[in-house]
């Protein structure tokens, strides 16, 4: 009986029990921390990819007599897979931004100028709108595969300036 007593009062490796509960909290929220600035920086390259998108046909409007035939040309007039093909060829750190990758890139010509008249899509004046959807794979331990994907986003609007 007194065995059975000393063995049910007592502490050894009790510390070992506590250390892996709270290890197993502490580590957890170290990793969500991790993945919450990775999907920061994700947003925040997908808002600069819409940017970049943007300023691409910012620059290239239908005022160029030749159309552009690669992606690094310039003194050319731009089209909505110009655009597209521009976004996919960059690259982005954990983005797959290429043409097999999941991202949704859509280049809209707006037909009215920021003051509200109307113009004729790509000309001098007129604004394009650039947006992207990706969905972005979350990493975290103890989430399940299926529920681990976030949709993020990025839109921009520039108006064309040749």
């Amino acid at each position: 009986m007194r065995r059975l007593k000393s063995l049910v009062c007592d502490e050894d490796g009790a510390e070992l029990v506590e250390f892996a509960v709270a290890s197993t909290i502490f580590f957890a929220l170290i990793f969500g921390f991790i993945e919450f600035c990775m999907v920061a920086y994700a947003s925040n390259s997908i808002a600069l990819a819409a940017q970049q998108g943007a300023r691409y046909a910012m620059v290239r409007g239908s005022d160029w007599t030749s159309a552009c035939a690669t992606t690094t040309g310039f003194s050319c007039a731009t089209t909505a897979t110009n655009v597209t093909n521009y976004i996919r060829s960059q690259t982005y750190y954990s983005l797959n931004m290429t043409s097999s990758g999941p991202a949704t890139i859509t280049v809209t010509p707006l037909l009215t100028r920021a003051n509200g008249t109307a113009c004729s899509a790509w000309s001098q004046g007129c604004r394009v709108e650039v947006q992207i959807t990706y969905p972005y794979g979350l990493k975290l331990p103890y989430v399940p595969v299926a529920a681990s994907s976030i949709s993020l986003s990025g839109a921009s609007i520039e108006t064309i300036q040749n």
